[in-house]
């Protein structure tokens, strides 16, 4: 069976691409397209060029100590990171590889910042068009490329479905990792193992502000396969075009989650509608002592990803439909690959059994 496949953003929770990526050629299908926003264009690039296996040797080979070691200070940019240590590394598995010369169709998603307006990757160097797609804002500085400043895709399109839908394929899978913090895994062996939130390590604490941010839902300025070269750019037009974990787990202490999950227990009882009668919302409580601004920013942040997620997939239906939860791992947990790589390889055969694949 021929397989669209679209990637998600969402850090280190990203690993769990790969998993699902190894389920589906377990099959026997044939991935003929890729799209990814974020971590989701780092593994669906790499899938493309043929280094997956490669690189997840070498990612379920860090250690904590090894993960930071690769983060590069941004003293003069705006960032914490550079990410040029991490890039290189990448570019080690691929070698300059340009995407039109890729075995899959790829498209790789990023956010024009100054313009407002969504940019694809289809042309051009594969690692250039990945760190453009992976700059985390406030994390990892932006990149200038053909004098735009892109940031991370999933900014404006966190599963982006649509650039795959040029290519003739039988089915279409998406991989979104922003489920709700209280999903349940419906493979017993997930729930075996991995029901239990993992605890977060104190040199990670970092993550909390360094959260995905949200632009807006945005028009598409496109790098396409058949656009015309513009002035000064090497492999990639920019022609216009038009468009094509709710929780930190970071933030907060059990005993804050669990005020937060009673109140919202409470509002589904009470509420009639999407956030009920006046009169059901007019008893005012405490806020958990552990809120501060930024993660209530944070979850503002994601609350508006959610939403662009939500709206941008009822547009744009998917055969398969694989939800990673926000509680697999922080978004800074990228010492963890073996454990996530197992929870998608366990979703997508949840999800593949379930669809009959």
């Amino acid at each position: 069976m021929k397989v669209s496949l679209v990637l998600g953003s969402g850090g280190a929770r990203g690993y769990a691409h790969i998993g699902v990526i190894e389920e589906i050629k377990r099959r026997g299908h044939e991935i003929v397209a890729i799209s990814g926003t974020s971590m989701g264009s780092l593994i669906g690039g790499l899938e493309a060029a043929g280094k997956l296996d490669d690189f997840a040797d070498w990612a379920t080979s860090l250690t904590h100590l090894d993960v930071f070691r690769l983060y590069d200070p941004a003293f003069s940019q705006p960032g914490v990171i550079k990410a040029d240590k991490i890039f290189q590394m990448v570019n080690s598995f691929v070698d300059n590889v340009q995407i039109e010369d890729l075995e899959i169709p790829f498209t790789a998603v990023a956010t024009d910042i100054v313009n407002h307006r969504e940019v694809w990757f289809q042309r051009g160097d594969l690692v250039t068009a990945m760190r453009a797609s992976c700059a985390l804002p406030t994390f990892i500085a932006p990149i200038m490329v053909n004098g735009k400043i892109l940031a991370d895709g999933g900014l404006v399109n966190p599963v982006p479905v649509e650039p795959t839908s040029a290519i003739p394929s039988d089915v279409t899978i998406s991989v979104s990792l922003s489920g709700r913090p209280n999903t349940i895994l419906s493979t017993s062996a997930v729930n075996d193992e991995h029901s239990e939130k993992y605890e977060e390590d104190d040199g990670l604490k970092l993550a909390a502000r360094l959260r995905r941010g949200v632009a807006g839902l945005m028009d598409a300025n496109i790098f396409r396969r058949d656009d015309k070269e513009s002035e000064g750019a090497d492999s990639a037009s920019s022609e216009p075009s038009e468009g094509a974990g709710l929780l930190s787990e970071e933030m907060f202490g059990d005993e804050t989650k669990a005020q937060l999950a009673e109140t919202e227990s409470a509002t589904q009882v009470t509420g009639e509608g999407p956030a009920g009668p006046l009169d059901a919302w007019n008893e005012v409580g405490k806020l958990p002592a552990n809120l501060n601004t930024m993660g209530v920013v944070n979850m503002a942040l994601e609350t508006m990803q959610s939403m662009i997620e939500r709206y941008r997939a009822a547009a744009n239906p998917v055969n398969v439909k694989i939800d990673v939860p926000s509680a697999v791992c922080g978004t800074l947990d990228f010492h963890k690959a073996s454990e996530v790589i197992e929870t998608g390889r366990q979703l997508a055969i949840d999800a593949f059994d379930d669809m009959g694949l």
